[in-house]
């Protein structure tokens, strides 16, 4: 059974795939869990279930799937199912990351960049920013090209902020594309 990301999915198919997520859950495939609980915590093919989206997410990081990590950690910080715990949600990131999982080192970027539930960190944040950019997330590679683009942590480069904002926009990231547009014509990115 192939698995598609939730994220990657198109409304039409929120049904059959929530169906499979399931059935893969079921039948041990604990990365299939992972994804089940995105679709319970959104009402996606299945009617909403906080709870079950929290159950899920715990299992499949127990299992040591990184994308249950990284959704366990995004409910903890929000508070969605559980009290908020921003230094669970830290740990929780970190073990996403280190598991692979590009969004797992964004959030974790997020929280060193913005010093939310952690010490602020401007160049770890750039390094998990990086990761992260690599691993496909285009608001990574937007948040690395901002922190280049205006000197936050790291030395000003207006050439690697623009080949970031490339980066984002092909992946049709709509900030990325304005972010390019804006250091072309030399105005400032925010």
């Amino acid at each position: 059974m192939v698995l598609v990301p939730p994220d990657r999915l198109r409304p039409d198919q929120y049904g059959s795939a929530a169906h499979d997520y399931d059935a893969g859950c079921k039948a041990g495939k604990s990365q299939a869990c992972s994804y089940l609980a995105f679709m319970y915590d959104n009402g996606l093919g299945v009617p909403r279930d906080i709870a079950r989206a929290v159950s899920l997410s715990e299992h499949s990081c127990t299992a040591g799937i990184a994308y249950g990590c990284a959704y366990l950690g995004y409910l903890s910080q929000t508070g969605r199912g559980m009290p908020p715990d921003p230094a669970r949600a830290a740990r929780l990131f970190s073990q996403a990351c280190n598991g692979g999982d590009a969004s797992g080192c964004l959030l974790l970027g997020i929280m060193h960049k913005t010093g939310s539930g952690v010490a602020a960190n401007a160049q770890y944040a750039a390094q998990l920013f990086g990761r992260a950019c690599q691993g496909g997330e285009s608001l990574a590679c937007v948040s690395l090209g901002f922190m280049y683009a205006n000197g936050e942590g790291l030395d000003r480069d207006e050439a690697r902020a623009q080949q970031l904002f490339r980066t984002a926009c092909a992946q049709q990231d709509p900030i990325g594309c304005q972010a390019s547009s804006r250091l072309a014509k030399q105005q400032p990115v925010p």
